[in-house]
């Protein structure tokens, strides 16, 4: 029998996956946190975006080639760009959610063992993978085309455009997305076990995105300063953006369209990529799907070498540190949220000091690279302690395991808190060695902001660990991995945040309210906030992870399920 598509069992999955999706939003299950930290991130982004994205349209288009002014050409330059652009991170985003909702998800062992065809359950996840993007891409497409028209009036094609791209961009994204997930998928599984080779590359593509990010960085910093970045579009540039933009398919297509020029290869050109790459997924889900059940059904095991043998004993408290860093080391999305991140994290702190230095001396005529350094060391220290926020739920029904050991309480928790601290510590020692050999601050103000921070990061870590164990829920997976952040998570990082802002931002905001009339000590003052407020957070939370905690230890008889 042939494995057709049945578009009743399309809409009865697409019912089942609009009621567990219901489901998370009811009490106890809903991340309210992490709810209103996205929103709020979203929409502080947009509103940024909006305004240097109106700013840059401005510059760019005023743009003139051998002395001539083509403003309609330069929007279609910066329209093919932006909508490739756009188009990339929704193809991304797709591939996540294909492989996620696909390749692993819970129900697809279930599903498999019952009569709906391998393509009825991949066109049922990509119709609801698109619902997904669809508020995704007409925040994108809104925000840019809105911008360019309140600068550059346009006719009624431009403005119906819009709301049909508004649809037609993730349907688009999710068709290149069907089609690159697969091989996605096979350099994932190829990765799985090859830890080395996996934690390399995911750093290295963290600190390309990082620099990238830190370019960007410099533009906006450039708007803000002046007209310097309009004189960066020379004839060569120019040129260069010229040659590109002709082969950026398909966003000219796209901005064809949207400029109302040449809809008839442009139509064609965007219809035959939904049905090259849609057709193509179809012919080779099925053969995908029953090796990834297979896979799914063998438990994943795929040896890369034979296992040693443990050669010495280890003390407990070393022994309970190497298992947390092992397992955090050998699941893939644990080493690019923890390790990664960490890795990169000087650098980003490197980046942001440079653009927040020139920028706050060339607006306040002063001196404030200490008190830029503090919120930065801090605020990203914050992003990078996240991992300890999973202390405990990671461990999974391992952790009830533990307690049979005779292993002391305090030797399972502190050796946790001790690991984290670690890599918090040596990240945030080499940033402090970065800003003070490239002369942002001076050697002993580099050694106090490394100490404030680790007892800041002390002080999070402390109080993640132990919150997460008053609240943990142990994930339903086979490998115990938790695939979704929970309320611990946004907890931590909304007060990591708020707390890197207060400290550092306090001792900054002092630094510029007082740069008019110099006071007496002003520089002492910085580092006396900062050394009570770290040490007050460390001794408190200190207090917070050992309060009764052996009685709360003994009495744990399991963690909820998320």
């Amino acid at each position: 029998m042939k494995d057709r598509i049945d578009f009743r069992q399309v809409g009865t999955l697409l019912r089942k996956q609009l009621q567990e999706r219901a489901s998370a939003y009811k009490k106890g299950n809903f991340d309210v946190f992490g709810f209103l930290l996205r929103w709020f991130l979203v929409a502080v982004f947009l509103a940024v975006f909006i305004v240097f994205f109106g700013r840059f349209t401005d510059i760019y288009l005023s743009v003139k080639t051998a002395g001539v002014l083509q403003e309609r050409t330069r929007l279609y330059e910066l329209l093919s760009i932006v909508y490739t652009l756009i188009l990339l991170f929704l193809v991304i985003g797709g591939i996540s959610q294909i492989n996620r909702r696909l390749f692993d998800a819970d129900d697809i062992k279930l599903l498999m063992g019952m009569p709906v065809g391998a393509r009825t359950i991949f066109v049922a996840k990509l119709i609801s993978i698109y619902f997904g993007q669809l508020l995704v891409s007409a925040a994108c497409v809104l925000s840019v085309n809105v911008t360019v028209a309140i600068h550059v009036p346009q006719d009624w094609i431009f403005y119906l455009m819009t709301a049909v791209f508004c649809f037609l961009l993730p349907l688009v994204s999710l068709a290149i997305s069907a089609l690159v997930a697969m091989p996605y998928h096979a350099v994932k599984q190829f990765l799985k076990n090859r830890f080395v080779l996996y934690f390399i590359l995911i750093t290295l593509l963290t600190g390309a995105l990082f620099y990238v990010y830190s370019v960007v960085l410099g533009a906006v910093r450039d708007m803000l300063l002046g007209d310097s970045l309009r004189y960066f579009f020379n004839e060569q540039v120019m040129s260069f953006l010229q040659t590109v933009t002709k082969y950026l398919y398909p966003g000219v297509w796209i901005a064809d369209f949207l400029l109302g020029q040449n809809l008839l290869v442009a139509g064609l050109g965007l219809l035959g990529v939904l049905v090259v790459c849609l057709v193509i997924a179809l012919v080779v889900i099925r053969s995908l799907m029953r090796w990834v059940m297979q896979s799914r059904i063998a438990g994943d095991v795929n040896f890369i070498r034979r296992k040693s043998e443990i050669r010495q004993q280890k003390h407990p408290f070393l022994a309970l540190m190497k298992k947390d860093f092992l397992l955090i080391f050998r699941t893939p999305s644990y080493t690019f949220s923890y390790f990664s991140v960490a890795v990169v994290m000087p650098l980003m702190v490197y980046f942001c000091m440079t653009i927040g230095s020139s920028i706050v001396t060339k607006l306040v005529g002063m001196n404030c690279n200490v008190e830029i350094a503090i919120l930065l060391t801090f605020l990203f220290g914050a992003l990078t302690n996240v991992f300890c926020a999973t202390n405990i739920s990671r461990e999974g029904e391992m952790f009830l395991s533990e307690k049979a050991y005779p292993i002391d309480y305090k030797a399972v928790f502190f050796s946790k808190v001790l690991l984290c601290l670690f890599v918090t510590a040596v990240s945030q020692l080499i940033s402090a060695v970065l800003l003070a050999a490239t002369g942002y601050i001076v050697w002993w103000a580099a050694l106090f902001i490394f100490l404030g921070g680790v007892l800041c990061s002390f002080a999070q870590i402390c109080f993640a660990t132990r919150y997460d164990f008053n609240h943990a829920k142990f994930s339903t997976e086979e490998d115990g991995e938790i695939k979704e952040s929970g309320n611990t998570v946004s907890a931590v990082i909304v007060l990591g945040m708020a707390v890197s802002f207060l400290v550092g931002g306090s001792v900054l905001l002092l630094r510029l309210v007082f740069a008019l009339r110099p006071v007496v000590g002003l520089d002492y003052l910085t580092y006396l906030i900062v050394g009570v407020v770290s040490m007050c957070a460390a001794g408190l939370a200190y207090y917070y992870l050992i309060r009764k905690l052996g009685k709360k230890y003994h009495e744990f008889s399991g963690g909820g399920q998320m």
